[in-house]
């Protein structure tokens, strides 16, 4: 009898912490970056060159840096389709024809979108990706760029 104890105590701290680790709020390996990455996502800080982008090192007004930008919302949906929202001079714009794609081999993100009238395509590498932070780093335009997204929404 005490050894049917032990092997259930034994079984139901098994199956806990193998529940444990599929919650996807600690970035387990076995939840799919898939179901990861689709949120909204808030762009809190971006670096080039490792210099925190804002109105003093950029000028926020720039078009060509628009997607960049803190405070630029990334919509990532399941179907592989996003909406990318900025505000410009007072206005909030929307990006057209954006897609996103993980490698989960390569572990890097695609992304492909028109803000503002300039295309944006780029692969960029996955540093962090948990339900409620995202960073990835890039170059483009002879710049490196690394930009840290915070999740919006709770779940």
């Amino acid at each position: 009898m005490k050894s049917y104890k032990s092997a259930l105590i034994v079984l139901v701290s098994a199956v806990a912490l193998l529940c444990g680790s599929c919650y996807p709020e600690g970035g387990g390996g076995l939840v799919d970056p898939d179901y990861r990455i689709v949120n909204v996502w808030s762009l809190s800080h971006a670096y080039c060159d490792n210099v925190e982008v804002d109105s003093t090192t950029f000028d926020m007004d720039q078009i060509y840096y628009q997607g960049f930008m803190p405070g630029v919302l990334y919509y990532i949906y399941s179907d592989h389709v996003m909406n990318v929202l900025c505000v410009y001079h007072n206005q909030v714009r929307q990006s057209t024809f954006s897609t996103w794609v993980i490698d989960k081999h390569e572990k890097t993100l695609t992304l492909d979108y028109t803000l503002l009238g300039r295309h944006y395509a780029f692969t960029a590498d996955i540093m962090k990706l948990t339900r409620r932070e995202l960073f990835i780093e890039f170059d483009e335009d002879d710049h490196h760029w690394r930009l840290e997204m915070y999740s919006q929404t709770g779940y």
